[in-house]
């Protein structure tokens, strides 16, 4: 049976949304208004491993035909830092005021130009996200509606998309089709949004379709300015449990900027800053309101207590989540455990820091420069966007997911690793070196029982942050090399496994054996993950 591949934190639908938008009208006339259509990719960047914004890396039509089953499909409203610009202070930001007014200029129109070659997103949606009429939760709702648009259809075949097409659309589509059919075409397809369990498990069952699992990336999403009051935010996630056509699984609270609940980690390399500024409460704690609201989506009440009148529980993903507010967010898991409620932790879309505890890094904070790396092995990424020991602690110890994301930066690939010819870490040597650390750590706390420790690879799974504008790992771009990564995945494994003094691989007798592992990890950890905590 052909490998089956589930992604716990993707956006299979970002460019075709982002694109059409703001042009429904024009896209549904030609009857390409649909989440399967694919905006045509700048091949010549995936090629060079560039930066997945100018190229589609985890479509609808890639996942079908790279065999992606179970996908965790997050909706994000484009938060505005991302097109607004930056207003920084002489004293703080001198010479970053100097190259932003030179690159952008005083009037915008220079940063429009750059998110639209960029980003590849037409210039009248960068219009609508600069403008004071884009709301975040106008734009959630939309979005989810995009989405649903045809789940539980089958199609015959999917549209393909040529923006600024020189001699027709329908002539530069054809052409697109027939040079790389796997990157653009789908046949007799289909995807579902389980409503309830009980469509979940039907779906599952059905490999003639995707099973798709709403997320949401940043409580931003309730409507950061419109949300007048913390009841506001309250009756909005009364809404999305109560009124949204399926449930949502869980949400990634913290993204790269303030959602007024809690402090996001530190996510934007210096030079960002150039392009935007994550503000005053980069790397805090919660805030006045936030614990309320986390509960909420818990479905706790003020006690900590399961409430029915909450509605059911959409899980937290402490991904961008600072390692402060962290410390807090645990601190209610804890309690949940110690009444016997078990909420999982989930990192959708991480890489391992090498640190220790969350204390370290919030010590380490402002040594968060560009390839800051850990002391001890100086191959991992040290900053606090990224998961310690105690959070994969609180990962085994709640049944949770880690979900290895492929971007290369935050998996630790330096300046220094892109400038030496002869590196080779580049590949899958850089994923296995952190999957290997993550499951290292597990087996060397103390506080882990000699039963929870093996528990660690039960809990990680693929969670590439595909379409999140990354920079992928070289050797996988997109959905289609999956088949290629747990080849190289197996062959690794198959090798470390006859080191003797690797105790942690112990129970792997035989190249069968890592192939079960590369399955497990690949597909069977996430299905078994989402079956288990899905909404009834």
């Amino acid at each position: 049976m052909k490998r089956r591949f589930s992604d716990l934190h993707c956006h299979n639908h970002m460019r075709a949304h982002f694109h059409m938008q703001e042009k429904a009208k024009k896209f549904k006339r030609k009857g390409e208004f649909s989440p399967w259509t694919v905006i045509a990719s700048n091949s010549k960047n995936k090629e060079k491993g560039k930066m997945g914004a100018s190229y589609s890396q985890i479509d609808l039509v890639k996942c079908w035909n790279g065999n992606l089953r179970l996908t965790f499909n997050s909706l994000y409203p484009l938060e505005r830092e991302f097109v607004k610009g930056m207003d920084p202070k002489i004293k703080e930001d001198k010479w970053y005021n100097f190259a932003a007014r030179g690159i952008l200029g005083h009037s915008g129109l220079k940063r429009d130009l750059l998110q639209t070659a960029f980003m590849r997103i037409p210039d009248k949606v960068i219009d609508f996200f600069q403008s004071e009429e884009y709301d975040y939760w106008e734009a959630l709702n939309k979005e989810k509606d995009f989405v649903l648009l045809d789940s539980g259809k089958r199609i015959a075949q999917n549209e393909i998309h040529v923006p600024s097409a020189l001699f027709g659309d329908e002539k530069e589509a054809a052409k697109r089709a027939k040079e790389d059919p796997n990157s653009y075409v789908a046949e007799n397809a289909s995807y579902r949004v389980p409503k309830d369990r009980a469509e979940l498990l039907r779906s599952l069952a059905d490999d003639s379709e995707i099973t798709m699992i709403l997320t949401i990336e940043g409580a931003h999403a309730l409507g950061r300015e419109s949300c007048k009051s913390v009841q506001d935010a309250s009756d909005r996630i009364k809404f999305i449990k109560e009124m949204w056509e399926a449930p949502v699984f869980f949400i990634t609270f913290s993204h790269h900027f303030d959602n007024q609940f809690c402090g996001h980690a530190h996510s934007i390399p210096d030079m960002g800053k150039i392009l935007m500024k994550q503000g005053q409460h980069t790397n805090t704690g919660f805030r006045r309101n936030g614990h309320r609201i986390v509960r909420e989506f818990l479905g706790l009440n003020l006690r900590g207590a399961r409430d029915p009148g909450l509605g059911y529980r959409i899980l937290i993903d402490v991904k961008h989540m600072a390692a402060k507010s962290r410390v807090e967010y645990y601190q209610l898991v804890n309690e949940c455990l110690e009444k016997g409620d078990r909420v999982p932790v989930i990192a959708s879309h991480c890489g391992y820091s090498g640190i220790e505890s969350l204390a370290e890094h919030i010590r380490c904070e402002k040594e968060e420069k560009d390839d800051y790396c850990d002391k001890k092995s100086g191959k991992f990424n040290a900053w606090n966007i990224n998961m310690c020991d105690e959070d994969i602690e609180m990962i085994v110890k709640t049944r949770g997911m880690f979900g290895i994301s492929f971007d290369q930066r935050i998996l630790g690939i330096t300046k220094k690793d892109l400038k030496d010819p002869e590196s080779k870490r580049n590949g899958i040597l850089l994923i296995w070196e952190n999957i290997e650390a993550i499951v290292l750590s597990a087996y060397e706390n103390p506080r882990l029982n000699e039963a929870q420790k093996p528990e660690i690879w039960k809990s990680l799974t693929l969670g590439t942050d595909f379409e999140g504008l990354i920079d992928p790992v070289n050797a996988y771009p997109t959905a289609l090399e999956y088949g290629k990564f747990a080849e190289d995945l197996v062959e690794v494994i198959d090798q470390a496994r006859k080191n003797p003094a690797a105790k942690h691989l112990v129970h792997i007798n035989s190249r069968e054996d890592a192939e079960k592992l590369v399955d497990d990890f690949c597909y069977n950890n996430a299905e078994a993950f989402v079956i288990e905590n899905y909404p009834v």
